[in-house]
């Protein structure tokens, strides 16, 4: 199929998009347009599942499919790509929504996934082709994935995530929210877990998405629970800042008295934003090899992440 270009007075272009405040105005799409006009439910989650987000990832994706439901997620590593690859599996539909052109493989370690959903399913971008992501398309790519979505099911995530922006589109929209239940100790399940306390469905079996929509013609009760839903996610957001941020500082300052030599001085240079290698080696004045070595050091003991364009800050 050829790449098409819908704008909003397309009748192929989605109803749904329509209720968003700021409608994309063109789509640029690479695959299987016929989709966009059939029932999608989104399945998002963090980009560093758990073993268990995985399987409840490619479990719902698989089921719903087969249930006869588009799959819709964002086509990021982790539980996005599951959620696709779910779909696929059941040879059920899916629409991958992208921060780039639909010509740009993003991430790269997705690349086989991305030429799957292209032949099998559909890729929709608000940019047009060649456009490279950028950490600010995400955000706005995230209101297109609630806006084709008649129900989201959150798999894993925390408060401060793209999980938690989609959902919140999604509760502005009055759609129905699920979530995948975790253990409580487990940072991932934060997310989904707040969510059921306040109200959210509990996602156990495609059913549950089944009965929800069924159930979406309640437009005030809906209005008025996701209303005190985003109260909840705003406060929790604020109380997982001012912990993680204490939390932070105090790991750091343990780390910190634990490093000697090269890798006390590349630590105390990086924070949380990536700096690129070069930059580092020009501040600290080390020799390139040895400043590698301790690099790869720090990021052996979990104190420094490397990014993509051998970028490094030290790890969140």
């Amino acid at each position: 199929m050829s790449p098409s270009t819908l704008t909003r007075d397309d009748p192929r272009y989605p109803a749904g998009l329509l209720q968003l405040e700021q409608p994309p105005r063109t789509l640029w799409c690479d695959g299987d347009v016929t989709l966009l006009g059939r029932p999608g439910v989104a399945i998002i989650g963090t980009r560093k599942p758990t073993p268990y987000g995985v399987r409840a990832a490619h479990g719902a994706a698989k089921g719903l499919a087969e249930a006869g439901l588009v799959i819709v997620s964002g086509l990021a590593q982790g539980l996005d790509a599951r959620a696709h690859e779910g779909a696929l599996d059941a040879g059920g539909g899916t629409i991958a929504v992208l921060g780039g052109g639909t010509d740009v493989v993003y991430p790269l370690g997705n690349r086989d996934l991305f030429e799957a959903v292209r032949e099998r399913g559909l890729l929709v971008s608000e940019y047009p082709p060649g456009t490279d992501p950028r950490g600010y398309h995400f955000p706005a790519r995230n209101r297109i994935i609630a806006g084709l979505a008649r129900a989201l099911v959150v798999v894993e995530g925390g408060f401060k995530s793209g999980t938690a922006n989609t959902t919140e589109w999604m509760l502005r929209l009055s759609r129905p929210v699920l979530a995948v239940p975790g253990r409580i100790e487990d940072r991932q399940a934060q997310g989904p877990n707040l969510l059921i306390h306040e109200g959210a469905g509990m996602y156990l079996a495609p059913h549950d998405v089944l009965a929800a929509l069924a159930a979406a013609d309640q437009p005030a009760s809906h209005r008025a629970w996701a209303a005190g839903v985003l109260e909840a996610l705003e406060r929790a957001r604020r109380e997982a800042l001012t912990g993680s941020l204490r939390d932070a500082r105090a790991a750091g300052e343990m780390a910190r008295v634990a490093l000697t030599g090269a890798e006390a001085t590349l630590f105390d240079l990086m924070g949380p934003e990536p700096v690129p290698v070069d930059q580092l080696v020009v501040r600290s004045r080390l020799e390139p090899g040895l400043l590698l070595a301790a690099l790869s050091s720090l990021e052996i003991q979990g104190l420094v992440t490397q990014w993509p364009g051998k970028r490094f800050a030290l790890a969140s």
